[in-house]
């Protein structure tokens, strides 16, 4: 009995151990810390974690944020020319995130749960890439297509609005976003058709030379579906950081 109480000691030593060092190495994540809700220093913290984070942390247990591997993307069109389509991608690939550069962070106040926050980001180029299921009608004849294909957005500037809500884990606080509501503005989408995987070389032809002169268009069309789909993977980016650090690690601890 007194060795199974020895080793229970040893264990919670072990165990109490490891909380301390998950914390300190959740703190060294961070370069500098910010006072709450100041913006000018909260672009440039969340610049660099974007950046020292885009490949992954392990040891942390995060996944890498660059690209972001999407079990599935939907996008529905609104009638475009002749094209009336949902397309959805399976085992889509999101790139870009590590050019990212942060312009604007409001909000992480002191007393952040349930409180508004934004932020607008640009990257010089975003790809979407990954396997299709299309159907719809092309010149109001029925579709359906499978393939490979790759949308690229270039020059984006990304705006996001987002509730954070308050979480509790184990004896830490943490932030993380609702859904985040997106817009952007860009110079320009292209659409690309991988023609060597393909069955449907003519109709991709004709989407993607459709697709690439009106493109403004063709994102009009869709946007809807793509500001709520995107909306979801940048929520996913955002809380695969801010839940593996306590919130108040962020910041520097005002005096009484």
């Amino acid at each position: 009995m007194k060795y199974f109480r020895y080793y229970l000691g040893v264990v919670i030593l072990i165990i109490s151990q490891l909380s301390v060092i998950s914390a300190e190495k959740a703190s060294s994540l961070l370069h500098f810390k910010c006072p709450y809700g100041n913006s000018d220093c909260l672009v440039k913290m969340y610049d660099l974690l974007i950046k020292d984070l885009s490949d992954g942390k392990p040891e942390y247990n995060i996944p890498p944020l660059d690209p972001v591997y999407i079990k599935k993307f939907n996008i529905r069109t609104n009638f475009l020319g002749p094209f009336n389509v949902h397309v959805v991608y399976e085992n889509a690939k999101f790139s870009g995130v590590k050019n990212t550069t942060t312009k604007k962070f409001t909000g992480f106040s002191r007393d952040f749960d349930g409180k508004q926050n934004e932020l607008v980001l640009f990257t010089p180029k975003y790809t979407l890439s990954g396997n299709y299921i299309v159907n719809g009608t092309m010149f109001s004849v029925p579709i359906r297509a499978t393939g490979s294909s790759t949308i690229i957005l270039f020059n984006v500037y990304t705006r996001l609005r987002f509730i954070s809500r308050k979480m509790e884990k184990d004896g830490e606080i943490y932030a993380q976003a609702e859904k985040m509501q997106m817009s952007a503005k860009f110079d320009r989408l292209k659409l690309e058709f991988d023609s060597s995987r393909s069955e449907n070389k003519l109709l991709e032809e004709v989407a993607a030379e459709y697709v690439n002169a009106n493109w403004k268009e063709s994102f009009n069309a869709a946007k809807e579906s793509i500001y709520e789909s995107f909306g979801e993977i940048w929520t996913k980016i955002y809380n695969q950081i801010t839940s593996k650090i306590p919130y108040r690690d962020f910041f520097v601890e005002e005096s009484a």
